[in-house]
């Protein structure tokens, strides 16, 4: 069943427009949301993809970034689809299914992918399948929002990478700060584990999502970033995003070249700046004379103003006369260290 998210959110007096989240009285309910009082959020762009078959872990081994063979069914990681030069067209979150592998990503890039690792299969017996619409995704902000998730599976996880299933309930723990977990569920158990879920909790916009995946220092590739950026230049390897010991895949001679012979020469970072247009992913990062200082990953509001990640040339870091979309920014922290 395809979940209907409009409906679902008007049952509870919130309006979903166009991406974005308006309450009853038109007041956005986005960054209104208190972290630390608990948010729930109807991760709406969310897509999913299957890969099933005898050889699904195989095929799959050869083609991301992560060990696909060393996943079990407690744990999820993040992994990355690149091509032959070592250039992302993806990063995902991956887990196992109960037929085989689930990759969650941007939904807009669903559907290119399956074409292009369709062309990869040849006679290996694997299935390749858009079930974005057969799942509801579901962010969980703040430990005050957690007690009904527990009430659905049982006990919440903890431990960053740690999974807990409960019948076609998927919980994926996050981790940072505030505390995240990944509710995937069927779309005919979505209304009943919404309403669950969303009792007593803020229903906060995706933009909260969007920021604090920038916050925690996590690429996101949207269509206008395809093939743009090698895994490093965005940080994913400091995410256990790539692992260097498993076999070949698409783009591996470059990525472990630059791992363990080089140095990159462009970061991604967090900048921050005041409140002003929101930069679309690929956008120019110039300083003041105009020079081009590196390229948007993702950008979202927050509530001191504007946040985002940004692949920057290494010699920028510490420019003062950054400017993204005509907003003056300066580089901030992560949460791990580049």
């Amino acid at each position: 069943m395809t979940v209907d998210w409009p409906q679902l959110l008007r049952d509870q007096d919130v309006q979903f427009d166009h991406g974005r989240l308006t309450v009853r009285d038109g007041a956005s309910t986005g960054l209104k949301a208190t972290f630390e009082d608990g948010s729930v959020i109807p991760l709406v762009d969310m897509g999913v993809i299957r890969v099933s078959g005898a050889d699904a872990s195989s095929f799959l081994h050869t083609q991301l970034t992560q060990d696909i063979q060393a996943l079990d069914d407690a744990s999820w990681r993040m992994a990355g689809y690149c091509n032959a030069k070592g250039r992302l067209y993806a990063t995902f979150q991956l887990l196992l299914s109960d037929d085989g592998f689930l990759l969650l990503t941007q939904r807009s890039l669903v559907e290119p992918l399956i074409r292009r690792l369709r062309m990869f299969v040849l006679r290996s017996k694997v299935s390749l399948e858009d079930v974005s619409d057969e799942h509801a995704a579901i962010g969980i902000v703040g430990r005050a929002a957690l007690p009904g998730l527990d009430a659905l599976v049982g006990s919440v996880p903890e431990q960053r990478g740690s999974v807990h299933r409960a019948g076609d309930v998927i919980a994926l723990a996050l981790g940072g700060t505030p505390d995240r977990v990944l509710v995937l569920c069927s779309g005919d158990d979505a209304p009943g584990i919404w309403e669950t879920l969303s009792r007593g909790a803020t229903i906060a916009d995706p933009n909260v999502w969007a920021l604090l995946n920038i916050r925690a220092g996590w690429p996101e590739i949207y269509s206008e970033t395809v093939e743009s950026f090698v895994p490093q230049q965005v940080n994913l390897e400091l995410i256990e995003g790539v692992n260097f010991r498993k076999g070949c895949y698409p783009g591996q001679e470059v990525v472990a070249r630059m791992h363990y012979l080089g140095k990159p020469s462009r970061r991604m970072y967090r900048l921050t700046g005041p409140d002003g247009p929101v930069p679309a992913p690929g956008s120019k990062v110039t300083t003041a004379d105009g020079s081009n200082a590196g390229d948007v990953v993702c950008a979202a509001p927050g509530p001191d103003g504007l946040e985002l990640l940004a692949v920057l040339r290494n010699q920028y870091r510490d420019r003062q006369d950054l400017d993204a979309g005509g907003v003056k920014i300066v580089v901030g922290t992560l949460p791990y260290e580049v």
